[in-house]
């Protein structure tokens, strides 16, 4: 399993990021097999989308590093390809990064907006990076 991780400081739009990901493989043929709330943020959510043959799972609870840690291995025992994943650096997540660090990862740092750069032009920034990896 390759992992994706759109990481940052908290609240700063990798939930909606990845949101915005997995809406442009939905919209695109893919199959949301089991969307699902997490957390007590009404935005984090998990699914696995099969778009291409391939299994593409999405974890965005990226605050709380043993539930990360365990989403990870999950997926992994699911046999999915690819996890999008947030990862907020705001202390260490050990538990978490130990787990990234078994697999094939690539890291973003989250874009955020600027003067010259709204909101919503980070995300898609953002969006379109993790779109080109998997």
């Amino acid at each position: 399993m390759r992992i994706i991780i759109l990481q940052g400081m908290p609240n700063r739009g990798k939930t909606s990021t990845l949101g915005l990901v997995w809406s442009v493989l939905t919209i695109n043929g893919g199959i949301s097999t089991n969307r699902q709330p997490l957390g007590g943020d009404p935005n984090d959510f998990s699914d696995i989308v099969i778009i291409n043959n391939q299994r593409v799972a999405f974890y965005t609870m990226g605050d709380y590093s043993n539930y990360l840690a365990n989403a990870i291995h999950d997926y992994a025992n699911q046999g999915c390809d690819v996890l999008v994943c947030a990862l907020s650096i705001d202390n260490a997540k050990v538990r978490a990064n130990n787990a990234i660090n078994q697999f094939n990862n690539t890291r973003r740092d989250k874009t955020i907006e600027s003067v010259h750069l709204t909101e919503q032009q980070a995300n898609d920034i953002d969006a379109q990076w993790i779109l080109n990896l998997v």
